[in-house]
């Protein structure tokens, strides 16, 4: 079968599902989208993603594209030979009964490009005749309206495989990927390309709302907070190191680096908490302590981090409840 002929579905059309995806359909992939609230707008506009000059907001360009198909029903889609879940993990327990109409046993390769730790061995456990990967989204893309994705810088993708185990499917898909214009690498060791992720997703995504919600260029010109984000990466770096990853002081340096590009950039965590939707506590801040912890590490800043998360959720519930007495 030529690679082109292979079919994607596509689970969670926010941010990184729709761009992504997008670009895939315009490489002449075929992709299925699995919607609810926006299929109308996906199957009457399609999938439309804005090129924005981050610093600027000027529009640099825009692209329009038709999915293969869009549907509210899993079961309409069928099996598929590479899923995308670009859902937030806070809801990966919903996605297995949508999802089972999707895997054909022992042959889609499911494909998990989510924040934080723990979502590949999540899917394992629930399909284990079928391939896992995981692909870490470098980017910042936001979702704007129904089926309406900016992207102010594009980034990278990583792709592996869960324990390392499908390494010709992981190429497969970076080479899907780099057909359509990503800047993708192979990941040969999936664990440590985690590890990395998180030394951005952690502080940034973090301390925006832990500082009051508050974008990147914010952090970065707040002196404690950004001597905290250099903090809270190390400990990450730390963790990753007990695990046998070494991550460098260049690439630490790094992710401060291109956050200075991002300008005021949003990051996905704080979207979802100033938009009262349920933020990705666990997978980003919560599995990364614990396996320090486990490890046999001290890790204050992100212990003290996690609970301020947690903290501001609940005042942000509280405050919601008052408000509807």
């Amino acid at each position: 079968m030529n690679l082109k002929e292979k079919s994607w579905g596509l689970v969670g059309p926010g941010a990184v599902g729709l761009y992504y995806g997008g670009l895939l359909a315009v490489d002449g992939r075929q992709l299925h989208v699995l919607a609810r609230s926006d299929a109308a707008a996906l199957k009457s506009q399609g999938i439309i993603i804005s090129r924005i000059q981050a610093k600027t907001g000027e529009v640099l360009n825009e692209t329009t594209i038709r999915p293969e198909s869009v549907a509210t029903d899993a079961g309409s889609i069928g099996p598929v030979d590479f899923v995308l879940i670009a859902a937030k993990s806070t809801v990966n327990e919903r996605l297995i009964e949508p999802l089972k109409a999707l895997v054909e046993p022992g042959r889609t390769a499911i494909l998990t490009l989510q924040n934080g730790m723990g979502n590949a061995e999540f899917f394992a456990r629930h399909f284990p005749e079928n391939p896992i990967l995981s692909g870490l989204c470098f980017v910042c893309v936001n979702r704007v309206a129904p089926g309406v994705v900016e992207n102010y810088h594009p980034g990278r993708v990583e792709i592996g495989s869960l324990q390392d185990s499908w390494p010709e499917l992981a190429q497969e898909a970076v080479g899907a990927f780099s057909a359509a214009g990503v800047k993708t690498n192979f990941s040969p060791v999936l664990d440590a390309a985690l590890w990395r992720k998180l030394c951005w997703n952690v502080p940034f995504n973090g301390l925006s709302i832990a500082g009051g919600a508050i974008t990147c260029d914010q952090i970065l010109a707040d002196p404690a907070l950004k001597s905290r984000a250099r903090r809270l990466m190390e400990e990450v770096r730390a963790a990753a190191a007990s695990f046998g990853h070494e991550i460098s002081d260049s690439f630490l340096d790094g992710q401060f680096t291109v956050t200075e590009k991002m300008g005021a950039y949003q990051p996905s965590s704080l979207i979802d908490f100033v938009e009262d939707r349920p933020v990705e506590v666990e997978a980003i801040w919560g599995e990364p302590l614990r396996r320090g912890i486990a490890a046999g590490l001290e890790m204050p800043e992100l212990q003290r981090l996690h609970d301020s998360i947690v903290q501001a959720i609940q005042q942000r519930e509280a405050s919601a409840r008052s408000q509807s007495l």
